[in-house]
């Protein structure tokens, strides 16, 4: 009797696991995905060109606050009060410019990545599910929780080609 049950256990053992061997995978890199999208590459692009100039201003700031920090260093010793004095303050001018413009771009990228992710974060997820359903897969997996694969199985690609037709 024992060696019925034993030998009956092995068996559901070996079907379990030939079951669990029969299920089918697949990974996506998602990041990867939504960058070679042609929504994010615009958006990029126009972030780019909208922060050209505060790009340009901070630049420009970067260079001041550098020449009064020289002009602080050489001529400190040498500079009445009343000198010293103005040059103290528009220093604190020019980095509270330098800080509130910097202010500014983080906030003008971070709301555009934003607005990019209410975008693509849907139409990622909604592409994956069409590819795990027409492929029969029982899992997608994010790449980054994979160590190693069979690259035939990463549909990185074709979840940004269908991404990039639903958002023609």
């Amino acid at each position: 009797m024992r060696k019925l049950f034993v030998s009956s256990m092995l068996a559901v053992g070996l079907m379990t696991s030939a079951a669990a061997f029969a299920e089918k995978y697949a990974v996506v890199d998602i990041q990867k995905a939504a960058s070679d999208t042609t929504y994010m590459k615009s958006q990029m692009a126009s972030l780019e060109a909208a922060l050209k100039p505060q790009q340009q201003k901070h630049e420009s700031l970067t260079k001041e606050i550098t020449a009064l920090q020289q002009k602080a260093q050489n001529d400190a010793k040498v500079m009445k009060e009343a000198d010293l004095k103005k040059l103290e303050q528009d220093y604190a001018s020019k980095m509270n410019e330098y800080n509130s413009n910097a202010a500014g771009m983080q906030k003008r990228a971070q709301d555009t990545l934003e607005n990019i992710n209410k975008t693509l974060a849907p139409k990622i997820e909604q592409a994956t599910e069409e590819l795990r359903k027409a492929g029969g897969y029982s899992a997608i997996l994010n790449r980054s929780a994979v160590v190693s694969l069979d690259p035939s199985i990463d549909l990185t690609s074709q979840v940004t080609q269908k991404v990039n037709a639903s958002l023609k």
